[in-house]
């Protein structure tokens, strides 16, 4: 089974003794705790804490926070760094991009089909992965694992495409999904099985056409969900405004 592993989109190399001092490997340790979900958008981190954290001095752990905040990950705020959010129309933006990006990696997909380029173990590993979303779209698995499964098909099907830029341009687009696409994750369950079939389907074709299309238009079910549920947020958060404020502290610890 196929298991994507969010690398750092900087580099891709494994990890290896004096690779990049610790800068790199602070950088790696936070990106993979905030793409886990260990914090949620808004929280805050403070360089002190994240130095006891990590057993690091101050210059790595600022250095890694720069890149962090270059990737949108997190944004430096009067009160320190936070948690980066979408906002209704970054969300919207950025699902326009998505859409435009995963559609073709679809169409590249298919057309390195129909070239006989695609090897039957590779085809093999896209259905399996369509599977495996399908299987954890249901009842009784968490959000987690059903977004997990869902980015695993997607970024296979990135991979398959054969554009390394462009498997870059989806990874950082879904890590900024990670930190925010959980919450709306049950209401677009029952989306992606029969989407990912299709797009399947076009693929093991070679028909690139379809293949376009198919993913479109899922990343277009995925957006329409994805507004019914920042509205219903938008909502929540006038609420919260209007109360009482609470101190900002974080919600989550980052020990591992």
């Amino acid at each position: 089974m196929y298991t994507y592993n969010m690398p750092s989109p900087r580099d891709r190399s494994t990890e290896r003794p004096g690779m990049h001092n610790q800068a790199e490997l602070a950088y790696r340790r936070l990106r993979e705790r905030l793409l886990s979900g260990q914090n949620d958008p808004g929280d805050r981190l403070t360089e002190l804490d994240l130095c006891e954290e990590l057993g690091m001095s101050r210059t790595p752990v600022r250095e890694a926070l720069r890149r962090l905040q270059s990737d949108g990950l997190v944004t430096s705020t009067g009160r320190g760094v936070v948690v980066s959010s979408l906002s209704p129309q970054e969300m919207r933006h950025a699902m326009q991009l998505h859409g435009a990006l995963d559609a073709l990696a679809a169409k590249l997909a298919a057309t390195a089909q129909r070239d006989g380029q695609l090897s039957p173990a590779q085809l093999a590993e896209l259905k399996d992965a369509s599977r495996h979303a399908a299987r954890n779209a249901g009842d009784g698995v968490t959000p987690a694992d059903a977004w997990r499964a869902n980015l695993d098909f997607h970024m296979l099907l990135a991979r398959l495409s054969g554009n390394p830029l462009l498997e870059d341009a989806l990874d950082r687009i879904w890590a900024r999904f990670a930190i925010v696409s959980r919450t709306n994750i049950n209401r677009r369950r029952d989306l992606s099985p029969g989407q990912h079939d299709a797009i399947v389907r076009a693929i093991v074709a070679g028909d690139p056409e379809a293949a376009e299309a198919a993913a479109a238009a899922h990343v277009h079910e995925a957006a329409t969900a994805s507004d019914a549920g920042s509205g219903a947020t938008d909502d929540a958060d006038r609420a919260d405004e209007s109360a009482s404020p609470e101190p900002d502290v974080p919600k989550k610890s980052l020990k591992p």
